[in-house]
């Protein structure tokens, strides 16, 4: 009995060390998101073409801690829920209930959102003019769409 106690202590401090770590990277983000916001959200703002090649470096620069942190987020997001697959996977196989079944499918679909949406996927694929226009793009809001659409039917039994 002292060894599971022992093991769920330790246990609760994991979802506390990924909340730190998730605030830690929204702070270290927060300043280059927060000016790119600025820049690009006033209606006068000024056009890329306008830019001078210093503020263009300075925009280049924030976008590519915009990406990286975009990227480790979708890395993190990817492993939780490949755990989260293997535990209900494991209840299911306990317990044979729809719940849990609906619950893999809900993991499952929210996995390939986070494989979808993370930027190295983009960066494999390779960036031309047309692949930020393609129809892969709108597989992350399928793959949310459809989590939505089971944690709704999840809901309403």
């Amino acid at each position: 009995m002292g060894e599971n106690e022992n093991r769920m202590q330790k246990n609760q401090w994991i979802p506390l060390a990924i909340v730190l770590v998730l605030a830690a990277i929204l702070l270290i983000l927060w300043g280059p998101l927060n000016t790119l916001y600025l820049i690009f959200s006033n209606p006068g703002r000024p056009l890329l073409e306008q830019l001078t090649p210093q503020q263009l470096m300075e925009v280049s620069n924030m976008l590519v801690l915009y990406i990286q942190g975009r990227t480790v987020l979708a890395l993190i997001n990817t492993c939780l829920l490949i755990y989260l697959v293997i535990l209900y996977y494991n209840m299911y196989r306990e317990t044979k209930s729809n719940f849990a079944l609906c619950l893999i499918l809900f993991s499952a679909t929210l996995f390939l959102y986070s494989i979808t949406s993370n930027p190295i996927l983009i960066w494999v694929n390779g960036f031309n003019n047309t692949n930020i226009f393609n129809m892969f793009n709108f597989l992350p809001d399928v793959f949310t769409t459809l989590a939505l659409a089971i944690l709704i039917y999840l809901s309403r039994q």
